[in-house]
């Protein structure tokens, strides 16, 4: 059995971006009590990055995309190229009913409905409390299994 990992990209106004790749299970260490006054914050930044196609929009601004704004359209087709399982139209019916209303709600971009623009923000705290997360696995025991 393998441990499985999840990369997230963050972007800091300050620091740049940072790529932290943290095991999955901290999900579950996060929401049973550990660091109870950023609790709050740090399940609404989890609960951002839980869906790949959220972490897809991310990975777009932080990675591909040289600006802060692109549309939806933009978006689905980059995306539908590294998510095979999904078309153009999939992508784009799943960003505009689900996610990007999600990742604007929780403060990463601003999407505007009629003209389908996205504008991106990232995460101001996010850097800090995904390396306090690693930080804080990183002192406690766990092992990957291998088959």
């Amino acid at each position: 059995m393998q441990q499985i990992f999840l990369n997230c990209y963050c972007r800091s106004r300050s620091a740049g971006t940072t790529v932290i790749t943290l095991p999955i299970f901290a999900i579950i260490t996060m929401q049973t009590g550990c660091y109870p006054e950023k609790s709050r914050v740090t399940n609404q930044l989890l609960d951002t990055l839980c869906h790949n196609l959220r972490r897809e929009v991310i990975h777009y601004f932080e990675n591909i995309e040289s600006t802060d704004t692109a549309t939806v359209e933009e978006l689905a087709t980059h995306i539908a190229r590294r998510v095979p399982e999904m078309d153009q139209e999939q992508v784009s019916l799943e960003l505009t009913h689900n996610h990007l209303p999600k990742l604007e709600s929780n403060g990463w971009v601003e999407y505007e409905t009629r003209t389908q623009c996205v504008r991106y923000h990232g995460h101001d705290s996010a850097e800090e409390l995904l390396a306090e997360l690693a930080e804080m696995l990183s002192d406690q025991p766990y092992s990957a299994y291998s088959d």
